[in-house]
């Protein structure tokens, strides 16, 4: 699997929330925006669906595998269903991205995944 970074097409329009989660809805995506603080690291793991990230300002680096990938302002990435992944905020500023995955898909594994029994719904 080849996972590559697709730059910004200015033919989109201007580099902004509403035009990243326009494009994305018009592509059939439930999307949603998120900001993280620099240094932040989520560890690696993986969704049951396919997920794109769309980074509207600041830096994110994404590690899958043995490639690791640097996402600035207008960068997308698609990643595949069950692709593992980690994310970290680089540089000194917060990192703002859109996500997209298909519309209607479920955001929560079920109870009987890995690593669930932590969450008080599976309880």
């Amino acid at each position: 699997m080849t996972l590559a970074v697709r730059p910004w097409d200015p033919g989109l329009g201007l580099l902004q929330l509403s035009t990243l989660r326009g494009a994305l809805e018009r592509e059939g995506m439930a999307t949603a925006w998120w900001s993280d603080m620099p240094g932040t690291h989520v560890a690696a793991h993986a969704h049951d669906f396919a997920e794109t990230r769309w980074v509207l300002s600041g830096f994110l680096r994404v590690t899958a595998g043995a490639a690791t990938l640097e996402l600035g302002p207008g960068d997308r990435l698609d990643l595949p269903a069950g692709t593992p992944h980690a994310t970290e905020v680089v540089g000194l500023a917060p990192v703002i991205y859109v996500t997209g995955m298909a519309a209607g898909t479920p955001t929560t594994r079920p109870c009987s995944a890995a690593g669930s029994a932590s969450r008080p719904d599976c309880r």
